[in-house]
């Protein structure tokens, strides 16, 4: 929730569900020893253990109806601290009852990543990131065909023909290498990093042999043909059904370029080596699980009301 309310991604980080009406709050926080002080009678546990052991206390009540109850603990150089605030007067409800069972269930998979592992963890989390971006802006490009706005679904899809070569030259980079580590210098860009332009990665596409010189240029042309739609629509001969002719080349082009990096998620496949060297999974082989948390991330992603899917079990 922390972007939702236009907070710093930094503890205490805010969670609540999508779609139910709550009346409590769950934040959790994690400090390393520079940023707080480790309680010396907390005993210290080890990173990467599961089923932490939390110590829990109550705040002082001040008198607003509010009830905090505390979970803490110390892992090696690292504090946790979760906070569940609720009102006193549905100690004991229904409501209470689910509420809490979510925010202990959620506790009870709580762990500080390994110093060796983090490195795999960020390229992980990174990469999840950009699938759900993925996976969300098929929302966008879905809902301007049904409202028949041309120029955004020409846009989302250049966007995501950019994604499906960006993901193609990062699989490339894996066979190349025979590893399973994660470039993910191409899968995000922060505010303050240098970026990789779009003509750029379709130069690294074709030097990969991901796309040939004929999709290469029809990609070269249909970048000046959109440039002309955003920036010179009024000051040139350009017509709206152009604009129309150019959004229907894109879905077309889109569709070359998805075959091309499903062909080198096959080559992965039959290497075993990179993101799908146990195979690619089929839509049936989705667990309940992973749908959720997929929908979750995608509804992450739009932090808009209109948009967000339903997260039940």
């Amino acid at each position: 929730m922390n972007k939702a309310a236009d907070y710093e991604a930094k503890s205490p980080f805010c969670f609540e569900p999508y779609s139910e009406e709550v009346k409590s709050s769950f934040q959790i926080s994690c400090y390393s020893a520079n940023e707080v002080k480790q309680n010396p009678h907390v005993p210290i546990q080890n990173a990467g253990t599961a089923g932490l052991k939390f110590d829990t206390a109550f705040l002082p009540d001040d008198g607003d109806g509010l009830r905090t109850k505390l979970w803490f603990a110390t892992v090696e150089d690292h504090t946790f601290i979760a906070k569940f605030i609720y009102n006193i007067e549905d100690e004991g409800s229904e409501r209470f009852e689910k509420e809490l069972g979510v925010v202990e269930e959620s506790l009870s998979s709580l762990r500080l990543v390994e110093v060796h592992d983090r490195k795999k963890a960020i390229e992980i989390d990174r990469y999840e990131k950009f699938m759900a971006s993925l996976s969300a802006s098929f929302d966008i490009s879905t809902k301007a065909l049904e409202n028949d706005a041309v120029v955004e679904f020409m846009v989302i899809t250049a966007n995501q023909i950019d994604a499906y070569l960006r993901m193609s030259i990062v699989l490339k980079k894996q066979l190349a290498d025979k590893t399973d580590d994660i470039d993910i210098a191409l899968l995000f860009q922060g505010d303050t990093d240098s970026p990789v332009m779009e003509r750029t990665i379709y130069k690294q596409a074709l030097s990969f042999s991901i796309i040939d010189q004929s999709l290469f240029d029809a990609l070269d042309s249909l970048y000046k043909e959109r440039n002309k739609v955003i920036h010179r629509y009024i000051i040139t001969d350009l017509n709206t059904r152009d604009i129309y002719f150019i959004a229907g080349d894109y879905y077309q082009v889109a569709e070359r370029v998805r075959l091309a990096l499903k062909a080198v998620e096959d080559e992965q496949a039959a290497s075993k080596i990179g993101i799908y060297k146990n195979g690619l999974t089929v839509a049936q082989d989705i667990s309940e699980e992973d749908r959720l948390l997929l929908y979750s991330q995608v509804n992450d992603k739009h932090l808009w009301k209109d948009l967000a899917r339903k997260i039940s079990k």
